[in-house]
């Protein structure tokens, strides 16, 4: 059976995106710290209990929380046909390489707490893309090689990043930054 979306949480939905969208183009004009949730609000043609509602905090219209877990999700349904660095390579690109994160970054990489919460949300799937690569080693659970390569890996990737927001840079520009970056890791063939 289909499910469709009610129209109630299909005006919900552009709601969000609307609000969102405001906030990054208030933020990117004006910079994260003096840009109220209020002026989001008024801007977006919502409440200021809207804004709180649908995303919880202001940091959480520029930080999405989505992605890191759709990031783990993607490692998960790799194709087995590239090296677990590859495919992990490929994910980050497929998650994170857009012009809209682009645009999110830049006002990340110029709040230091911004860049804080953002490292951490990559930390946090630490434990998954260790998962991934025990998997991949044809192990049951990870053990030291595989928690050691998922934290360098996550760092590498969260290094790359911020250095792609700091810089200004392309999606295409972030792919050739992770490549170097994650080949400086990679394990002996």
């Amino acid at each position: 059976m289909v499910v469709t979306p009610s129209g109630a949480s299909l005006r919900r939905a552009e709601a969000v995106e609307r609000v969102r969208r405001t906030a990054l183009d208030l933020m990117t004009a004006q910079g994260f710290d003096s840009v109220t949730v209020e002026e989001i609000a008024r801007h977006a043609q919502v409440s200021p209990s809207s804004v709180y509602r649908y995303v919880g905090t202001k940091e959480a219209l520029v930080i999405s929380t989505d992605r890191p877990s759709t990031f783990a999700e993607q490692l998960r349904a790799a194709e087995a046909t590239s090296t677990p660095l590859a495919a992990f390579e490929q994910a980050a690109l497929d998650v994170w390489g857009t012009d809209d994160v682009a645009q999110e970054m830049r006002i990340v990489v110029a709040n230091p707490p911004l860049v804080h919460a953002f490292e951490r949300q990559l930390l946090d799937q630490r434990d998954a893309v260790a998962e991934f690569f025990a998997t991949r080693r044809g192990k049951a659970s990870p053990g030291l090689r595989d928690d050691a390569l998922a934290a360098a890996a996550l760092g590498v990737l969260a290094a790359m990043i911020i250095r792609w927001g700091r810089a200004n840079g392309t999606p295409k520009a972030l792919g050739k930054s992770l490549a170097k970056g994650l080949a400086t890791i990679s394990p002996p063939a």
